[in-house]
């Protein structure tokens, strides 16, 4: 580290000082050179080559979970078990962060306890695992009841709910660990409020040369165009069954649900919806093991 302090002491007429800040100024402007020539051609790779980053992992220095949380992510996690030792690694380390940057308050004499913790930020990182930059901008906070629970915003008991303006995930436990005993049966509370708030996320930031948001929005725009073009293709997954009614609600809630069906149960809808499926796998860049 160059020590500011000193060099402001020097004379600006001194020589060594004035090659110091010109060394400095050079070293900057070409470190600034190289961020934006990388963001160029990762551009250009996610535009015209694959639409992905040029990489998803590069930490020198992980942080890892303790022994307790790990067997958590062993014993009740299926995405995490299917990754190999390398990429569990990456996954322990992301959510390791998630718990250290997130509140966590349990709501009506609610316990959070390490599980807990560590069962929603597994949620948001499988989400988000495809990404290099994996934070998820409007969630600064969980709230988690202990079942259903009763909003003031729009008068309504909810099992889970998304308020951007408070950045804030609002679970019924009761409801979210349902999600994860019953495996394929494409409701996941979990995962329908994370993506909420990664749509939203990603939608602010998309002009703010976020890979991964420009990666998940233009997919889903390429998605919805594709739709669209098919006329009568939104009816007929709507009277497949496949997808829950509420899918058909309003495109927020379709982006939630269709995701939802994608973790939950990828061989049926592969079969079923081959290309949209594709989408997703691309809009999410899941290329992991039953996937």
């Amino acid at each position: 580290m160059i020590n500011f302090l000193l060099l402001q002491q020097e004379s600006p007429n001194n020589p060594a000082f004035t090659n110091t800040i010109s060394v400095v100024l050079i070293v900057i402007g070409g470190l600034l050179l190289c961020r934006g020539l990388f963001k160029f051609v990762e551009g250009f790779y996610v535009d015209f080559i694959a639409k992905k980053p040029l990489f998803r992992h590069m930490q020198l220095f992980t942080k890892d979970l303790d022994e307790k949380q790990k067997r958590i992510l062993e014993k009740d996690f299926k995405f995490y078990k299917r990754l190999d030792a390398k990429q569990q690694k990456y996954f322990r380390h992301r959510v390791y962060k998630f718990i250290s940057h997130v509140d966590f308050e349990g709501k009506e004499g609610f316990v959070i306890d390490p599980e807990k913790k560590v069962l929603v930020a597994a949620t948001a990182i499988m989400l988000t695992f495809g990404y290099r930059d994996y934070a998820i901008s409007l969630v600064d906070k969980i709230l988690i009841y202990p079942a259903v629970f009763y909003s003031n915003v729009d008068k309504n008991y909810h099992k889970g709910h998304f308020n951007p303006g408070y950045r804030a995930i609002i679970l019924s436990w009761e409801d979210f660990i349902h999600g994860y005993q019953v495996e394929d049966d494409n409701l996941n509370l979990g995962i329908h409020e994370f993506v909420h708030a990664l749509h939203l996320s990603y939608l602010n930031s998309k002009n703010a040369n976020d890979i991964s948001a420009h990666i998940f929005t233009t997919s889903l725009e390429e998605l919805n165009t594709y739709i669209k073009s098919k006329g009568n293709l939104k009816l007929i997954m709507k009277d497949s069954s496949y997808f829950r009614s509420y899918a058909f609600e309003n495109d927020f809630e379709f982006t939630a649900v269709i995701i939802e069906n994608f973790i939950e149960t990828p061989r049926e809808f592969r079969s079923k919806f081959p290309k949209i499926y594709a989408k997703i796998k691309e809009m999410l860049n899941f290329d992991f093991p039953g996937y």
